[in-house]
């Protein structure tokens, strides 16, 4: 993926963007000193280069029931890190999975219900061909989250 490149102006609007993607084009326009067209064009421009992925809505999982968060190291067998990443990217629980260096092969973060949920999903991912071994971490209080990137 290419690097884009981003005046002041682009700057600032994905700054606003990232603390709230519902603002008004006419509010953004005001804030930046441009027209409204002019935000949608740059918005259009970030989109199609990549700059934004998308747009979400960020649920507070405690409001879903969803009330533990872990992180899980997992360990493959040589040769099927692909397979077992295919294979946890279906299962709506795993919000993340990075591979990385280290004592681990991948690091998943997941969310669910409770302990009894994540033993079973711990069960069901010892099941997946290619897991040699996990290593759990449970979440106790996250003090800070964010997917904002410094802009």
């Amino acid at each position: 993926m290419e690097i884009v490149e981003l005046d002041e102006i682009d700057r600032r609007l994905l700054d606003l963007l990232q603390s709230d993607a519902k603002v008004p084009y006419a509010v953004l326009a005001r804030i930046l000193g441009i027209s409204s067209s002019g935000v949608h064009k740059r918005v259009k421009r970030l989109f199609n280069t990549g700059a934004i992925n998308k747009f979400v809505a960020v649920i507070n999982p405690q409001v879903m029931g969803k009330k533990l968060k872990a992180f899980i190291g997992i360990s493959t067998s040589p040769g099927t890190c692909r397979e077992v990443i295919d294979q946890l990217s279906q299962r709506a629980e795993v919000l993340e999975i990075h591979e990385v260096a280290g004592e681990h092969d991948l690091f998943v973060k997941l969310i669910t219900d409770d302990t009894l949920k994540l033993n079973d999903l711990l069960h069901e991912m010892d099941k997946i061909p290619g897991v040699s071994s996990t290593r759990t971490i449970i979440v106790l209080k996250t003090e800070k989250e964010t997917g904002a990137i410094l802009m």
